[in-house]
Protein backbone atom coordinates (compact mmCIF):
# COMPACT_ATOMS: atom_id res chain seq x y z
CA UNK A 1 0.00 0.00 0.00
CA UNK A 2 2.88 2.52 1.19
CA UNK A 3 5.05 1.41 -2.20
CA UNK A 4 1.85 2.09 -4.03
CA UNK A 5 1.10 6.35 -2.42
CA UNK A 6 4.94 6.43 -2.95
CA UNK A 7 4.90 5.56 -6.58
CA UNK A 8 1.56 7.83 -7.11
CA UNK A 9 3.44 10.88 -5.36
CA UNK A 10 6.61 10.53 -7.62
CA UNK A 11 4.50 10.39 -10.86
CA UNK A 12 2.18 13.31 -9.45
CA UNK A 13 5.90 15.15 -8.93
CA UNK A 14 7.51 14.56 -12.31
CA UNK A 15 4.12 15.21 -14.12
CA UNK A 16 4.20 19.03 -12.24
CA UNK A 17 7.66 19.24 -13.32
CA UNK A 18 6.89 18.52 -16.70
CA UNK A 19 3.88 20.70 -16.88
CA UNK A 20 6.05 23.31 -15.85
CA UNK A 21 8.47 22.74 -17.84
CA UNK A 22 6.56 22.45 -21.27
CA UNK A 23 4.97 25.87 -20.37
CA UNK A 24 7.67 27.81 -19.48
CA UNK A 25 9.10 26.79 -23.40
CA UNK A 26 5.59 27.19 -25.24
CA UNK A 27 4.83 30.98 -23.93
CA UNK A 28 8.70 32.13 -23.08
CA UNK A 29 10.34 32.41 -26.41
CA UNK A 30 8.84 35.38 -28.80
CA UNK A 31 8.83 35.52 -32.58
CA UNK A 32 12.10 37.73 -31.86
CA UNK A 33 13.73 35.01 -29.83
CA UNK A 34 12.76 36.72 -26.23
CA UNK A 35 12.30 34.83 -22.86
CA UNK A 36 9.85 36.84 -21.30
CA UNK A 37 6.30 37.80 -21.21
CA UNK A 38 4.77 40.15 -23.80
CA UNK A 39 3.98 43.04 -21.20
CA UNK A 40 2.66 45.76 -23.52
CA UNK A 41 2.75 46.59 -27.09
CA UNK A 42 2.08 50.31 -29.06
CA UNK A 43 -0.66 49.75 -31.21
CA UNK A 44 -0.24 52.90 -33.59
CA UNK A 45 -1.66 56.13 -32.78
CA UNK A 46 -4.12 54.82 -30.34
CA UNK A 47 -1.87 53.75 -27.60
CA UNK A 48 -0.68 57.11 -26.06
CA UNK A 49 2.68 57.73 -24.95
CA UNK A 50 4.65 57.40 -21.88
CA UNK A 51 5.50 60.68 -20.05
CA UNK A 52 7.92 60.94 -17.38
CA UNK A 53 6.84 63.73 -15.17
CA UNK A 54 10.45 64.05 -13.64
CA UNK A 55 11.97 64.53 -16.97
CA UNK A 56 9.52 66.10 -19.06
CA UNK A 57 10.56 63.27 -21.65
CA UNK A 58 7.62 61.22 -23.47
CA UNK A 59 7.72 58.11 -25.83
CA UNK A 60 6.65 54.58 -26.16
CA UNK A 61 8.71 51.67 -27.30
CA UNK A 62 7.28 49.26 -29.64
CA UNK A 63 7.24 46.52 -27.05
CA UNK A 64 7.76 45.63 -23.65
CA UNK A 65 8.69 42.03 -22.30
CA UNK A 66 8.78 41.00 -18.47
CA UNK A 67 12.36 39.50 -18.31
CA UNK A 68 14.50 37.93 -15.65
CA UNK A 69 16.09 41.86 -14.02
CA UNK A 70 13.24 43.79 -15.59
CA UNK A 71 11.83 44.55 -18.13
CA UNK A 72 12.90 44.54 -21.96
CA UNK A 73 12.07 47.59 -24.37
CA UNK A 74 11.73 46.67 -28.22
CA UNK A 75 12.51 49.17 -31.10
CA UNK A 76 12.04 47.60 -34.18
CA UNK A 77 12.99 49.31 -37.50
CA UNK A 78 11.72 48.16 -40.55
CA UNK A 79 14.28 49.23 -42.88
CA UNK A 80 17.50 47.24 -43.69
CA UNK A 81 20.51 48.24 -42.50
CA UNK A 82 22.33 49.18 -39.51
CA UNK A 83 21.22 50.66 -36.12
CA UNK A 84 21.80 54.39 -36.04
CA UNK A 85 22.23 56.52 -32.80
CA UNK A 86 19.15 58.13 -33.16
CA UNK A 87 17.00 54.73 -32.77
CA UNK A 88 19.42 53.96 -29.33
CA UNK A 89 18.51 57.56 -28.58
CA UNK A 90 14.85 57.35 -29.11
CA UNK A 91 14.94 53.66 -27.73
CA UNK A 92 16.20 55.30 -24.76
CA UNK A 93 14.32 58.20 -24.33
CA UNK A 94 10.97 55.66 -24.59
CA UNK A 95 12.51 53.62 -21.46
CA UNK A 96 12.96 56.54 -19.98
CA UNK A 97 9.57 57.70 -20.10
CA UNK A 98 8.10 53.95 -19.50
CA UNK A 99 9.91 54.37 -16.27
CA UNK A 100 8.16 57.11 -15.11
CA UNK A 101 4.70 55.08 -15.78
CA UNK A 102 5.79 52.59 -13.05
CA UNK A 103 7.75 50.45 -15.92
CA UNK A 104 11.35 49.30 -14.77
CA UNK A 105 12.59 49.15 -18.04
CA UNK A 106 16.56 47.58 -17.75
CA UNK A 107 17.73 46.40 -21.31
CA UNK A 108 16.77 47.58 -24.70
CA UNK A 109 16.55 45.99 -27.57
CA UNK A 110 16.89 48.24 -31.16
CA UNK A 111 16.30 46.31 -34.06
CA UNK A 112 16.03 46.75 -37.76
CA UNK A 113 15.51 44.03 -40.26
CA UNK A 114 19.47 43.04 -40.40
CA UNK A 115 20.57 43.72 -37.49
CA UNK A 116 20.16 44.65 -33.77
CA UNK A 117 21.44 45.36 -30.66
CA UNK A 118 21.35 44.90 -27.06
CA UNK A 119 21.50 47.78 -24.30
CA UNK A 120 21.92 47.77 -20.55
CA UNK A 121 20.42 50.31 -19.10
CA UNK A 122 21.82 52.43 -15.79
CA UNK A 123 19.65 51.76 -12.54
CA UNK A 124 18.94 55.45 -12.12
CA UNK A 125 17.18 57.79 -14.04
CA UNK A 126 19.15 60.49 -13.87
CA UNK A 127 21.78 58.49 -15.50
CA UNK A 128 19.80 57.64 -18.07
CA UNK A 129 18.64 61.01 -18.90
CA UNK A 130 22.14 61.90 -19.07
CA UNK A 131 23.11 59.68 -21.50
CA UNK A 132 20.26 61.08 -23.85
CA UNK A 133 20.82 64.82 -22.19
CA UNK A 134 22.21 66.73 -25.36
CA UNK A 135 19.59 64.86 -27.85
CA UNK A 136 16.59 66.23 -25.94
CA UNK A 137 17.94 69.75 -25.41
CA UNK A 138 18.50 69.60 -29.62
CA UNK A 139 14.90 68.50 -29.95
CA UNK A 140 13.41 70.97 -27.29
CA UNK A 141 15.59 73.83 -29.48
CA UNK A 142 14.61 72.91 -32.91
CA UNK A 143 10.87 72.51 -31.67
CA UNK A 144 11.15 76.28 -30.08
CA UNK A 145 11.99 77.18 -33.45
CA UNK A 146 15.33 77.75 -33.17
CA UNK A 147 17.44 77.23 -35.99
CA UNK A 148 19.53 74.02 -36.33
CA UNK A 149 23.14 73.63 -37.76
CA UNK A 150 22.49 71.16 -40.76
CA UNK A 151 23.89 67.54 -40.96
CA UNK A 152 23.48 66.53 -44.77
CA UNK A 153 24.40 63.10 -45.98
CA UNK A 154 23.65 61.24 -48.90
CA UNK A 155 21.13 58.72 -46.99
CA UNK A 156 19.23 61.17 -45.47
CA UNK A 157 19.08 63.76 -48.32
CA UNK A 158 18.14 61.16 -50.51
CA UNK A 159 14.68 60.35 -48.80
CA UNK A 160 14.44 64.13 -47.66
CA UNK A 161 11.17 66.27 -48.99
CA UNK A 162 13.04 69.44 -49.36
CA UNK A 163 16.37 67.92 -50.94
CA UNK A 164 15.44 70.12 -54.55
CA UNK A 165 15.37 73.34 -52.58
CA UNK A 166 18.21 72.83 -50.19
CA UNK A 167 21.53 74.57 -50.29
CA UNK A 168 22.73 71.38 -48.36
CA UNK A 169 21.54 68.34 -49.95
CA UNK A 170 24.21 65.94 -51.29
CA UNK A 171 23.51 64.19 -54.21
CA UNK A 172 25.33 61.15 -55.78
Amino acid sequence: MIDILLYGLLGLAAAALLYNFIRRIARSRSDLGIEGKLIWMDKGRSTKPFFNQVFEVLGKPDLMYRVRGGVLAVEYKSRRGPVFTSDVVQAKCAALAARGNGYQVTRLLVKTATSEQYIELPRADKALFNEIKEYVILTRQAKAGVRMKAWPNVGKCRGCAFKYDCVHAQRK
